[in-house]
């Protein structure tokens, strides 16, 4: 039996044993769900079955950030939702404090473009920030070529590597990026990891390729 199947099972247990349902909504009268839009439809029918008709839950979710669907999230959830609790207040959270103006107004303009959005506009009372410049690589290699050749003029202009980082959404990225800081004999430094030729799989890999 796993995670999902549990899930499954005491949501049959609740529907056929009313007396068992009552006693975990006496425990639990208040419900607060965070990462709403990660919600898949059996843990909103756990919240259904909970909250009953008191209205005593309180959701937090983005439906901007919605990026597990093929696991089975739902962001319509947080518009089914409101549909079921229509009691409820929205309230937007749509200051943001990392980012400058350019990027939100960048961002905003790129995710109006999703369908069925509750909608809202992101902003920020801080600066607006260096200019946000946009490059089309031809495929991984070429913006890995990109990105070192922008950090070496940036370096020979006089900047600090140490003033430099790259982000990258997933570590699979990093082995053409180290690779290419590596053609460049440009020293680095991999935070919240490790890199890519470290890992022990790499290691041993290598080992049996050699």
């Amino acid at each position: 039996m796993d995670f999902a199947e549990l899930l499954l099972r005491a949501h049959e247990l609740w529907l056929n044993k009313p007396h068992i349902l009552q006693h975990y909504r006496e425990r639990f009268t208040n419900i607060l769900v965070d990462e709403f839009q990660d919600t898949n439809n059996i843990q909103y029918a756990w919240i259904r079955l909970l909250a009953g008709d008191t209205g005593k839950v309180m959701i937090v979710g983005d439906d901007d950030q919605s990026i597990y669907g093929w696991r089975g999230a739902q962001v319509e959830n947080i518009q089914r939702f409101l549909n079921d609790f229509p009691g409820a207040e929205t309230i937007r959270l749509e200051q943001n404090y990392r980012s400058t103006s350019n990027i939100l107004s960048a961002a905003n303009a790129l995710i109006e473009n999703n369908n069925g959005r509750l909608g809202k506009k992101l902003w920020t009372d801080g600066a607006d920030g260096e200019p946000i410049s946009l490059y089309c690589a031809f495929n991984e290699l070429d913006e890995a070529r990109f990105v070192v050749n922008r950090i070496k003029t940036w370096q020979d202009n006089g900047g600090a590597l140490a003033e430099c980082a790259i982000l990258y959404r997933s570590n699979a990225q990093s082995r053409v990026l180290e690779e290419a800081l590596l053609q460049a004999s440009m020293p680095y430094r991999i935070y919240g990891g490790m890199r890519f030729f470290e890992r022990q799989e790499i290691k041993d890999a290598s080992r049996i390729c050699a």
